[in-house]
């Protein structure tokens, strides 16, 4: 009796077994989605037609344009300065003086020697017109006296070379002495920048540097000064990539006088080109992958991936990058899980969360 219930219960469990072997296969034989039945669920991006003004942005650096160590051309203590760190300054306003007592006393003397030397200077020139003094004489005598007048331009440079003026408007950044020093020529006692104009540099990928005349607008923001655009300028360019195959763009700001923009503040750089070419489309940049040596994307038609080669350019722009052939605006491409995926696999496309219904909640 106990032997046959065993052999009951044995006869359960292969019958149980096979049961779930059929119902597991006709489950997987019944479905298109690939051989287990399961279809994969994908997140895509629709590809846009690139606008014919793209807008890039860089961040950059506000530097001066001029800045200068300003010293003396003489030595001597100093007398007195007419400024401090940090003191806004117009063009030829005096900044620094230097104790002149020295440089008097010399023109003084030179130019009573200048007047020696013109009253003998005539009366020999007038010995010579006579035939009464040798030409030779007259030469060593006109020789001395135009030395002499050389000497006293020099002293009278030397004395007004013991003010010093700003050469153009800007602040002053470093007083380096204090009244009294003495200090020798060259040692610089000012450092100034300008203010009227400053300056920024970008580095910029090749594609934008090829496409830097059809640059239409180049404008800055400060992120500490809402509201605020600042226009800059084109300038100048680097030839020659840096190491990391950027090249460099030079822009200049005409500030007013009432901007708050100066010298050391971070600003966001946004660059206006005017592009004539309307068959780039754009796509998120994890869309691209590698297949037999070519960028492909996974478009998908019908609930269907195709693999399709594409031309994509250099150019980064939000996480986007720019592609040249091979897809048309509005194709829906496969933003993830790109090695996963096979020829003509069936997919279910991932509805994007709408921004008012946060967390799929409505």
């Amino acid at each position: 009796m106990n032997f046959k219930r065993s052999e009951a219960l044995e006869m359960l469990r292969l019958l149980f077994f096979v049961f779930v072997v059929i119902t597991f296969y006709s489950c997987g034989s019944g479905n298109s989605g690939g051989e287990t039945g399961y279809v994969k669920m994908v997140k895509t991006a629709r590809a846009e037609r690139v606008p014919l003004k793209k807008e890039m942005q860089f961040p950059g650096i506000m530097e001066a344009d001029q800045e200068i160590n300003l010293a003396f051309r003489v030595a001597g203590p100093i007398l007195k300065y007419h400024v401090k760190e940090g003191d806004n300054v117009s063009k030829g306003a005096l900044l620094v003086e230097m104790d002149p007592r020295d440089y008097e006393v010399q023109k003084l003397a030179v130019e009573t020697q200048v007047k020696q030397l013109q009253s003998e200077y005539n009366r020999i020139k007038e010995l010579n017109d006579r035939e009464s003094v040798a030409d030779n004489d007259f030469e060593k005598m006109k020789a001395g006296k135009e030395l002499a007048e050389a000497k006293l331009k020099n002293a009278v440079d030397q004395l007004k070379d013991t003010r010093l003026y700003a050469p153009f408007s800007g602040f002053i950044t470093k007083v380096n002495y204090d009244n009294g020093e003495l200090i020798d020529r060259g040692m610089p006692v000012v450092t100034m920048i300008a203010t009227n104009q400053l300056k920024v540099e970008i580095n910029v990928p090749a594609s934008l540097y090829l496409q830097k005349d059809q640059i239409t607008k180049i404008e800055g923001t400060q992120e500490d000064l809402p509201g605020e655009t600042y226009p800059l300028v084109l300038y100048a360019d680097a030839k020659k990539a840096n190491s990391s195959g950027l090249y460099t763009l030079y822009l200049a700001y005409n500030g007013t006088k009432d901007s708050r923009l100066t010298t050391g503040m971070n600003i966001s750089v946004n660059v206006f080109v005017n592009s004539s070419d309307t068959s780039l489309v754009s796509i998120p940049a994890q869309a691209l992958f590698e297949r037999d040596g070519n960028t492909c994307v996974w478009v998908v038609v019908d609930s269907t991936v195709t693999a399709r080669p594409v031309e994509a350019e250099t150019l980064m722009y939000q996480g986007n990058i720019h592609v040249r052939n091979g897809l048309q605006p509005g194709e829906e491409v496969v933003t993830g899980g790109l090695n996963l995926l096979s020829e003509g696999e069936k997919v279910k496309v991932v509805q994007p969360v709408s921004k008012s219904n946060v967390g799929n909640l409505l």
